[in-house]
């Protein structure tokens, strides 16, 4: 049977792997790529740490706290924000909803009602959510990499393994190494006084095993990264030409998963991903429905943003409205939404069927 390798092998011309100033293996093109895309990491690392430390330095006490609540504050409401952004790719792309029609009406009537009437239901969807999105944030680092390598015209399922093991260590790692592992357990709490308590005693289990759960984090890091480094050296025997991009893509995440989970406090590092993340799947969404969304409203470009951003934001701040409310069962929908922005994201967008 021939493999991918073979097939590259057989190939009459390689792809170029370009360089981060060729338009044509851009998404966006060079500079807005830097910006928005495999740049973003970078880019909002240095924006929270900036608008951190310079408010630390340069305000009162009283003034800086403020600012820097402030902050938290519009992050937390872009993560939530761009959980909505699905919505045009999913529902507003014929061809999207056509190949996925049950799955986007079925199955989140089914989730929203079993969420409002089991509080059970609704406190392990809040959970799964925590860790959902862990393992969700990991695959979109995966996606640019692999939407790099098809603007290089390297072959769909070339590496992809490969790319999926080293994205998902490149943020996991670090993650379970450092003190936001403990944060992300916490969650486990919410369990208490349910008929699940018992997991509730989760985070105090597994504190007496940090040592462990770090050593074990940072081999399989060591691990997974040589095995890359070895299968790539394979495919570039054959033929396979590494993107410039995709290369920028891996190192920015990678570093900049190191220095947030590994080096500022858990809530800062929460920041920093979450920020990035959001932009790059509203400049994403944006760039692959946009068009559409315009010619839906009229041709009035100015228009169709103000609805779809202006939307978004407002779903972000209900959002808010509810985590901060005291009756549990107003969370129903948008953890719905959570779960449901995850799940759509595993099937919606493909490189192999160039639905990106």
């Amino acid at each position: 049977m021939a493999t991918h390798y073979d097939t590259l092998r057989w190939t009459a011309a390689a792809p170029a792997p370009g360089s981060l100033s060729d338009p044509s293996r851009a998404i966006l093109g060079p500079r807005r790529d830097a910006l928005v895309f495999w740049g973003a990491p970078l880019v909002a690392f240095l924006a929270v740490e900036l608008w951190l430390d310079g408010w630390a330095l340069a305000a009162p006490h009283d003034a800086a706290s403020v600012a820097i609540k402030g902050m938290f504050a519009v992050i937390a409401i872009t993560t939530w924000a761009h959980l909505i952004a699905v919505v045009p790719r999913a529902y507003g792309n014929r061809t999207v909803f056509a190949a996925h029609r049950g799955k986007l009406t079925v199955a989140p009537i089914a989730l929203i009602a079993t969420l409002f009437l089991s509080p059970i239901a609704l406190v392990a969807a809040s959970v799964l959510a925590v860790f959902w999105d862990v393992y969700h944030s990991a695959m979109q680092n995966f996606g640019f990499a692999r939407i790099y390598d098809m603007k290089a015209g390297n072959p769909p399922e070339l590496l992809r393994k490969t790319d999926l093991r080293l994205n998902t260590l490149l943020y996991v790692g670090p993650l379970a190494a450092g003190a936001a592992l403990a944060t992300h357990l916490q969650s486990f709490a919410k369990f208490d006084h349910t008929a699940l308590a018992t997991l509730a005693s989760v985070p105090g289990v597994l504190a007496g095993y940090n040592t462990g759960i770090r050593a074990a984090a940072l081999l399989a890091y060591a691990i997974v990264l040589v095995w890359a480094i070895l299968d790539y050296r394979q495919a570039m025997r054959v033929g396979y030409r590494l993107p410039a991009h995709k290369v920028a893509t891996l190192v920015s995440t990678g570093a900049v998963s190191i220095l947030a989970w590994g080096f500022t406090p858990p809530i800062v590092a929460l920041a920093v991903i979450n920020l990035y993340h959001a932009v790059q799947y509203f400049a994403l969404v944006w760039v692959k429905e946009g068009g559409r969304m315009t010619q839906a409203s009229g041709g009035r470009q100015g228009r169709t943003m103000l609805y779809f951003w202006g939307g978004c934001i407002l779903f972000g701040l209900a959002y808010a409205a509810a985590m901060t409310g005291s009756v549990r069962v107003f969370l129903a929908p948008f953890i719905a939404c959570s779960l449901l922005h995850f799940w759509y994201d595993s099937f919606i967008w493909s490189v192999a069927r160039k639905h990106v």
